[in-house]
């Protein structure tokens, strides 16, 4: 019997550690996000990109192209539909054509809320 209990509580605590570690990637990826995000936004109101500006926006795009994840990881381990923000958000600045309307704007200040949001969650988290 008490083997059973020590291997059952061998799960769980691999478990949580598997937990731990995809939420510490998952907060690296939101905080690289609130730097590439705001970066390609500005990028891409530019009308003509210098070759250094146009090789960082093709390497943020291959990022998220290239980032594959579920977006709601961020619904199941931070109660936050930041992900899908996120991505819609990254869409709206790819497709963004110079001088047009865009929804990028709002789409940006919906993450940026929400990213400041999920710091002082953590930080309060940190705290206990």
């Amino acid at each position: 019997m008490e083997n059973r209990l020590t291997k059952n509580r061998f799960i769980q605590t691999s478990a949580i550690q598997q937990i731990n570690e995809a939420t510490i990637v998952l907060r690296h990826f939101i905080e690289l996000s609130a730097k590439l995000l705001p970066f390609f936004d500005e990028l891409s109101k530019k009308d003509i990109l210098l070759p250094q500006e146009k090789n960082d926006r093709d390497k943020i795009i291959e990022v998220y192209r290239n980032y594959g994840f579920d977006t709601s990881t961020s619904e199941i381990l931070m109660e936050s539909d930041i992900l899908e923000t996120i991505q819609q958000t990254f869409k709206s600045i790819e497709k963004r054509a110079y001088g047009k309307e865009s929804d990028s704007d709002k789409l940006m200040k919906i993450f940026q809320n929400k990213h400041r949001q999920l710091v002082l969650n953590w930080k309060q988290t940190d705290i206990n």
